[in-house]
């Protein structure tokens, strides 16, 4: 129970840290002769994040997120590290792109060949993309990876002909034709030889009589194959009344 409420009160933080990096509502101004990128929390009311080294007599904001002076760019108040000003231009949130590459939440992605750069997805939770070279997670180039065969599975998971991709990293040992997703939250995957849950491997399961059952008061789904039920991607007995 400890372990369930524990889990259950780590994905309410975490909906609570996007609702409030998200939802920030921020924008930029100009005090005090110093530019500042201010939004709102829920904890600590409006912050005030002063982008060092702006030049408020250049400065022009492009998005509520993306700012630029003459010789920088900024990502709400982080500072876009080799991004060139006069060519910044955004994208879907939290990207942007320059002359020489793409920038996701302001972090230079490295892509191989911006020219057929496209994305698959790319909103608050997450950017998958390809080129005519790679597939990109968020600001991660996949290395062997390969783009014209690679689809979304759901949040965070996608695969292509070689490996399935777990947060933009191989997951090991999965075979990506037989890959598939259980549940409508998605925690517990298998293939034709494996279980996974939130990417991990459910050490003893049986694949092929492996299901996910329904939810239970956190929200969170157990699951049961031919020899036993499990719950947190562990063997699980539940309480019985004597």
């Amino acid at each position: 129970m400890h372990r369930r409420l524990t889990t259950f009160m780590l994905t309410a933080i975490a909906a609570l840290l996007t609702l409030t990096a998200c939802g920030d509502g921020g924008k930029y101004e100009e005090k005090h002769g110093s530019m500042y990128y201010t939004y709102w929390t829920f904890s600590f009311g409006t912050i005030e994040e002063e982008l060092t080294g702006a030049d408020p007599a250049t400065f022009e904001s492009v998005k509520d997120w993306l700012g630029r002076d003459a010789q920088h760019v900024w990502f709400k108040s982080r500072l876009a590290e080799g991004a060139d000003p006069s060519t910044t231009k955004a994208d879907d949130y939290p990207l942007f792109h320059d002359k020489r590459d793409y920038y996701f939440e302001g972090k230079a992605i490295g892509v191989k060949d911006p020219q057929t750069f496209r994305t698959l997805k790319c909103d608050r939770d997450e950017m998958w993309g390809v080129d005519s070279q790679y597939a990109y997670y968020d600001s991660l180039r996949i290395d062997d990876s390969d783009p014209a065969t690679l689809e979304l599975i759901c949040t965070f998971e996608a695969k292509d002909k070689r490996h399935v991709y777990y947060f933009g990293k191989i997951l090991e040992d999965a075979d990506p034709a037989t890959y598939t997703t259980l549940g409508e939250y998605t925690v517990y995957t298998k293939d034709r030889t494996h279980v996974w849950y939130c990417g991990k491997p459910v050490e003893g399961a049986d694949p092929a009589t492996f299901e996910a059952e329904s939810h239970d008061e956190y929200g969170m789904p157990d699951a049961h194959d031919k020899h036993r039920k499990y719950r947190d991607g562990e063997p699980w007995v539940p309480e019985t009344d004597d």
